[in-house]
């Protein structure tokens, strides 16, 4: 797997572990969690992104399986909380999930690029 794994696999350790917790009431505005999953999603995007773009011979295609598996992995995660206390499977935070890691990937690909070109 390789060091530069390891920080995005800690961050996926604790968006799990985060989200096995059983939610506390709290008052929030409406919708304030999406942005919560968005932050976390784009984290886990940004991360695995650069991982994968520090790696040699990263294509394209290499980008569309992290995306894939990352929204697969915010799926997995939106079914497990349906066993959680005070949790619920909901689809729109598996959006919010979704657009945070590809929003992150994106990311990742600008810096890294912005990067090599600057190292040139």
């Amino acid at each position: 797997m390789g060091r530069r794994w390891l920080t995005p696999t800690l961050w996926a350790i604790l968006v799990l572990l985060s989200s096995s917790l059983p939610m506390p009431p709290i008052v929030a505005p409406v919708g304030a969690d999406k942005g919560v999953h968005g932050v976390l999603y784009f984290g886990l995007g940004f991360l695995s992104g650069r991982a994968l773009l520090l790696g040699k011979n990263a294509r394209v295609w290499h980008l569309l399986v992290l995306v894939l598996g990352l929204l697969a992995f915010g799926a997995l995660d939106e079914l497990h909380q349906r066993w959680i206390p005070g949790r619920t499977a909901d689809r729109a935070d598996w959006a919010a999930d979704a657009v945070g890691s590809i929003v992150g990937i994106a990311a990742s690909v600008v810096v890294t690029r912005s990067r090599t070109r600057h190292a040139a």
